[in-house]
């Protein structure tokens, strides 16, 4: 089980590292992308009903490699910093608000609804 967790963990920051080095420029599409794909995803893990190793696996490892809480608010500081604190406030609130909503469809999903 630590051998899968490790991989997942290290696949999640790879593709989370090449996700963000592609889409975010003037603002973090990226970093945005992954942690609602994320949401979603552990959302549905949730609903799913899935084993307690698989979910410390994929949810834990990588989901918790791939999302990025951290970068989301360096970047709303790094916002702020550019006196664009509006900004930053509309992207924290877009990005917590549909981040709860991709988790309830994922769970909705994950539950066969």
């Amino acid at each position: 089980m630590v051998g899968g967790f490790v991989l997942a963990a290290a696949m999640g920051a790879v593709v989370r590292f090449v996700i963000s080095s592609y889409l975010n420029n003037e603002f973090p599409y990226g970093t945005l992308a992954i942690n609602l794909v994320s949401s979603l995803v552990l959302g549905y893990l949730a609903g799913s009903g899935i084993g307690e190793q698989w979910a410390l696996v994929v949810g834990v490892g990588g989901l918790g490699a791939l999302s990025t809480w951290s970068t989301a608010a360096n970047e709303a500081a790094t916002m702020a910093r550019r006196n664009e604190g509006w900004l930053a406030i509309a992207y924290l609130a877009l990005l917590v608000l549909s981040g709860i909503v991709m988790a309830w469809i994922g769970m909705q999903i994950g539950q066969g609804r």
